[in-house]
């Protein structure tokens, strides 16, 4: 008999977005290209840009030269937290719940991940 082996599923992409539409600070959240990961599992780079201000225009000179600093600071969570949660092959299959998993996963991010993320402040 031949070997019969089934892939495994990602279902990161799924769960990402049931935590972007439960997390009410997700309108907060900037573009991907800006903040980044650090050099550990704990920290966070996060850009801090500046500008100068406005200066006077006047017809003959035009705009005054302005300069830009773009600098990343990084941030240390206060803590680590993760859960790792546990389905018997067996019951799931007995029980006809094929996506245990990903209802599982989701039900996390809905009720625990991201109201915790929400509230979440750094150190």
């Amino acid at each position: 008999m031949a070997n019969s082996v089934e892939f495994a599923k990602n279902y990161t992409g799924i769960l990402d977005e049931v935590y972007q539409r439960a997390s009410v600070s997700g309108v907060l959240n900037s573009g991907r290209r800006m903040v980044r990961a650090g050099r550990g599992a704990k920290e966070i780079l996060i850009p801090k840009i500046s500008v100068t201000g406005l200066g006077d225009y006047t017809r003959n000179v035009g705009y005054k030269t302005g300069a830009i600093t773009y600098e990343f600071e990084t941030k240390t969570f206060n803590y680590d937290r993760g859960i790792r949660l546990f389905a018997d092959v067996m019951d799931v299959e007995e029980a006809g719940v094929n996506d245990c998993f990903v209802e599982a996963g989701s039900e996390l991010q809905r009720t625990q991940v991201a109201p915790e993320a929400d509230a979440f402040t750094f150190s």
